[in-house]
């Protein structure tokens, strides 16, 4: 014979177009067939018409479309059948895995009722999108009706957390409590500040040891004023080796400076505009406050502040002096003074800061913001001007920032890192689709289906044993179900 054909058993679900010859139709069409032809012609119609686009836009997004290589072969293979297997171009997989999705409508391809964008459109399609500048989510509501491409998710956040915009007015988190740590020895370390009351300005020092107050009024709002009353105070305790302070001026002239360098301690500052920094001196200062208001008798108040046992157990004068006061409630004083346990004293104190630590975390939702690199542009949201990290101070979570009108030191919850302006959510770029990974009918060879599809052939898959625990790509365990065999 001239001919030596061979016949092979093509199964349904493997053929593009349907046999001719075996699914010919008999007679006329029926009035039922004419009514789905027209019932289709409609809702092809109407989805054209609802489509969110005007026509000019519409025909623009035509011409694109035509235009992107990456979706011709999206066009080929949903008019000429999706490869059986996943292709090896990876700006394709994902089309793949949403192939049942895909459709074309009027030359327009749509992702069920949604437009597919093209590559070039897309920075146009993300600006329109926030350009209300709404948040993550209120930015993917509308284009979840509208557009898609592949990975429009992840670049909507993307360019919602690079909008400069939204990073000066995003509200500020909080950051986990650090709390201070505990002195070994009293007033080693003290914290002072300034307060105004009845007309009247106080100094206060505070021992972050035993907590014991002391106030002294100020005639002057000066550094001398100030160093005069801290002369007076350091002749009945000492001179402490840490003062901790916010940035008054009175704290950072030179004449300050010259006497904590005469008196051998050392002055450390808070971050400006950052009283939580300061947090021992501020704690006492509300108190003291609310006793010199309510009390009628100020040194009466102050003795009972002293004399009251804290949280330890002990009181500020048992801590600071190593005894206990006499007060009007103490009718009998102890003839010999007791030495508090400094173990047990280390114990409860760790315990109470790390129960503050705790309570604040969870009242408050702290979050860890990351930590700023030299360099880094912020905007100082208390000054309301962008600036650019120069390096860390010493002090945590603290910065030195230059901005237009100098340097300044600031905290972190004060600092929101902004995007420079050349970055930009990344829009892919799209390389020619390699040959391999064209359209190919469902009706190939197993041999032509190779060449087409694996995705990784050298990894063969790892044969399963029935009733035995499997672990999936995310590292948990998977026990399948005992079925009853009958």
């Amino acid at each position: 014979m001239r001919f030596n054909p061979e016949v092979v058993h093509v199964s349904g679900k493997q053929q593009v177009t349907a046999d001719a010859l075996s699914r010919a139709p008999v007679g006329e069409p029926s009035d039922a067939d004419i009514a789905l032809v027209d019932d289709a012609a409609v809702m092809t119609q109407n989805t054209v018409d609802f489509l969110p686009a005007s026509p000019q836009k519409l025909q623009e997004i035509r011409a694109q479309q035509q235009a992107d290589p990456e979706l011709i072969e999206i066009f080929n293979f949903c008019q000429r059948g999706w490869p059986a297997f996943m292709p090896q171009n990876p700006l394709l997989q994902k089309y793949w895995v949403n192939q049942r999705h895909l459709t074309i409508v009027d030359e327009i391809l749509l992702f069920d009722d949604r437009i597919v964008i093209p590559t070039n459109m897309r920075m146009e399609m993300l600006n329109k999108l926030h350009e209300s500048h709404l948040g993550i989510t209120k930015c993917r509501a509308p284009a979840q009706t509208s557009v898609w491409w592949s990975n429009i998710s992840a670049q909507i956040e993307n360019m919602v957390r690079k909008c400069t915009v939204c990073a000066k007015l995003r509200p500020t988190t909080k950051e986990p409590l650090l709390p201070s740590s505990f002195p070994e020895h009293p007033w080693s370390r003290v914290a002072m500040d300034l307060f105004d009351l009845h007309g009247k300005t106080y100094l206060l020092l505070v021992d972050y040891h035993s907590r014991w107050p002391e106030i002294r009024l100020l005639d002057h709002l000066t550094s001398a004023a100030i160093i005069v009353r801290l002369k007076s105070i350091f002749a009945t305790h000492g001179i402490p080796e840490v003062v901790m302070s916010d940035n008054g001026p009175q704290f950072a002239s030179a004449e300050f400076q010259k006497f904590t360098r005469e008196f051998g301690f050392m002055h450390t500052t808070s971050s400006p505009r950052y009283p939580q920094a300061n947090g021992e001196a501020e704690r006492a200062v509300q108190t003291v406050k609310n006793l010199l208001r309510k009390a009628t008798d100020p040194y009466v108040a102050l003795l009972m502040c002293r004399a009251t046992p804290l949280q330890n157990g002990l009181a500020p004068t048992e801590l600071l002096m190593g005894r206990r006061l006499k007060t009007k409630l103490h009718f009998v004083q102890k003839a010999q003074p007791q030495k508090p346990d400094f173990l047990l004293l280390i114990q409860k104190e760790f315990r109470y800061r790390e129960n503050q630590r705790q309570n604040y975390n969870r009242r408050h939702g702290v979050q860890e913001a990351p930590e700023l690199q030299p360099g880094d542009p912020v905007f100082v949201k208390d000054l309301r001007r962008p600036g650019s990290v120069i390096n860390k101070y010493h002090n945590p979570r603290s910065y030195i920032v230059h901005t237009e009108q100098g340097t300044i030191r600031h905290n972190r919850p004060h600092l929101m890192a902004t995007p420079t302006p050349d970055q930009s959510p990344p829009v892919r770029s799209v390389p020619n689709a390699p040959d391999s990974s064209s359209a190919a009918p469902r009706s190939a060879s197993p041999e032509a289906t190779a060449t087409i599809a694996t995705v990784r052939p050298d990894i063969q898959p790892t044969p399963r044993v029935p009733g035995q625990p499997r672990v999936t790509r995310s590292g948990r365990s998977v026990i399948p179900p005992k079925r009853l065999d009958l």
